[in-house]
């Protein structure tokens, strides 16, 4: 080890240089990059919020849950297991499982170069784009953290993990939609021949035919490989790529996509076989030379793997749109000349018109405005389906009678019902509830990303995942979701009450939604924050029967928080 190098690794965290060692253990045995156990099973989750431990976190937990036999891919800190009121398995000596079980995790988190503190980002306030990009770069730091987890096999009372069933023919139908998608829409995929690679000049992937394979498994990996390359192109993720397989910066590449492909057969579900493992053995011997020459090399490929999952992922999701139906209706005007306007379903089984019901001379324009709203951030996620005026009522219904029996109140709260709350299909024979708009805010040096303190990060998280998440993801980037500007604050506020009674960080994760407004005093969001605590710890201490009871406060929860 010459002492660039040396120099190199004793600068890695002892995680970091356990994982070095571990990937140059398997390429000095010749079993690849990963072992059989590293890169079966699902990728390691949150055992609380569900969220998916990405980069080189994920090899962390890969790695130890490989050594110590963990079949688990579940994970939690002290903290969260003590809150859920579980403790640690004992062996049969009555020992504790959690000693010397915890796996450090790391983050990052901004700091201000002047006090040293957790950055705030209210300093931001009221500079413009470019200022806060100079501010940010002269003024912060980022400073690695870590706190420990804990693996679901420790854990005594955690659920059951859920175990998915497996095609013994080794189809998935993820990977193999995904890799159709991309193929359609991203880099045509060519079968034939006995060659697989990525053509960066046409922007084409050739593949062997399926049957060429030994299994599907093998078929998808080596299409995730191909895919992953395919992300350098200038148009997507824009790498620089090299056609000299003789080059260090061609071996790199393979080792960006061999991770890829690993990361994404974890997050499509794709059980790898022995034979799958033994990969691309012709750069190994680069790999090997580059890791030791400099051990930082591998952390950047994890980061450029995870960037490419990421991006592949996302094609994923446009395939998995929920489907947003609309009907285009024709009526009359006062001179009686025909005119068009959208309508779509509403929240308690009625419809209503969109766009304001405002009334187009032609369908043509219609739809071109109507398009131009399903490319708002709010509608991004939506397949939009034409439908006659009937069938749109009869989804609309259907919809809101699903929504009632999958409603719940917030966290503990979502399951119990007021006397004053109406059911979806009764509300909808009285009332026309007109839609409110959606009115995005800037939400530049807002939203999850711009909070740096990793608990309040979960807060936002697990509001998320509730079953009301999608109504709180709205209000949290700031749309219009309950027609007034209070009662969505209101809303948003104590959709967070419920999952932190601290005021100081409720005022925090609410200071970085795009309900908050610069131009109201502090007071205001205060006095409101006290108020949603207030109430929704009177909600908290309620007995079931008590809460059935219960009329204006429950009433004001049900309808304004939505």
């Amino acid at each position: 080890m010459n002492d660039e190098r040396n120099a190199a690794y004793e600068r890695l965290t002892p995680q970091r240089k356990q994982l070095v060692e571990a990937v140059l253990k398997n390429l000095e045995n010749g079993t690849g990059l990963w072992e059989q156990g590293w890169a079966g099973g699902d990728a390691p989750v949150s055992a609380i919020t569900g969220k998916q431990y990405n980069g080189v976190n994920r090899l962390f937990l890969m790695i130890a849950a490989m050594e110590r036999g963990y079949s688990d891919n579940r994970w939690m800190t002290f903290k969260q297991m003590e809150d859920k009121g579980w403790s640690f398995k004992r062996n049969t000596e009555g020992k504790s499982l959690g000693r010397n079980a915890g796996v450090a995790i790391e983050y990052f988190e901004l700091r201000d170069r002047e006090t040293k503190q957790p950055f705030d980002r209210y300093t931001l306030d009221g500079m413009t784009a470019d200022e806060r990009n100079a501010y940010m770069e002269g003024n912060v730091y980022p400073l690695r953290k870590y706190y420990r987890v804990f693996n679901g096999d420790v854990i005594e009372g955690i659920p059951a993990l859920e175990r998915k069933k497996v095609d013994e023919s080794g189809y998935n139908e993820r990977a193999q939609d995904l890799i159709n998608t991309w193929s359609d829409t991203e880099c045509p995929i060519v079968h034939g021949g006995s060659i697989a690679y990525y053509n960066p000049v046409n922007d084409e992937i050739h593949l062997p035919r399926r049957e060429s394979f030994v299994g599907l498994p093998e078929y998808y990996s080596t299409a995730l490989h191909e895919i992953g390359h395919s992300t350098g192109a200038e148009k997507r993720l824009n790498r620089e790529m090299t056609a000299d397989k003789s080059s260090p910066q061609y071996a790199l590449e393979e080792l960006r996509a061999e991770i890829a492909s690993m990361f994404l057969e974890q997050d499509l579900g794709i059980t790898a076989s022995d034979k799958q493992i033994e990969n691309n053995s012709a750069y190994i011997g680069a790999w090997k030379s580059k890791i030791k020459e400099d051990p930082n090399a591998l952390f950047k490929a994890i980061a450029d793997a995870e960037r490419i999952t990421k991006y592949v992922m996302s094609k994923e999701k446009i395939t998995q749109k929920e489907t947003e139906p609309f009907a285009v209706v024709e009526e009359t005007d006062e001179y009686g000349e025909p005119v068009y306007k959208v309508e779509m379903c509403a929240e308690y089984g009625q419809t209503q018109f969109a766009l304001s019901g405002y009334p187009f001379r032609s369908r043509e324009a219609l739809m071109t405005e109507f398009g131009k709203m399903q490319e708002l951030p709010f509608w991004k996620d939506k397949q939009f389906e034409e439908v006659s005026r009937e069938q749109l009522q009869a989804r609309s219904i259907k919809r809101a009678e699903e929504q009632e029996r999958k409603a719940e109140r917030l966290s503990k709260i979502e399951e119990k019902q007021s006397s004053v709350f109406l059911p979806p299909s009764h509300v909808a024979k009285t009332l026309s509830v007109e839609k409110p708009s959606e009115k995005p805010v800037d939400m530049t040096g807002r939203g999850i990303d711009s909070l740096t303190r990793m608990d309040d990060r979960e807060v936002v998280e697990r509001a998320s995942k509730t079953k009301q998440g999608t109504k709180f993801s709205a209000l949290f980037n700031g749309f219009d979701v309950l027609g007034s500007e209070e009662k969505d604050e209101r809303s948003l506020m104590a959709r967070l009450a419920v999952h932190t009674s601290d005021k100081e960080k409720l005022l925090r994760i609410f200071k970085a939604s795009g309900q908050y407004r610069d131009e109201k005093p502090n007071a205001y969001y205060s006095k409101m924050a006290d108020e949603e605590l207030r109430f929704v710890s009177g909600l908290k201490k309620q007995p079931a029967a008590q809460n059935t009871s219960h009329t204006s406060k429950s009433g004001r929860f049900a309808n304004a928080k939505g």
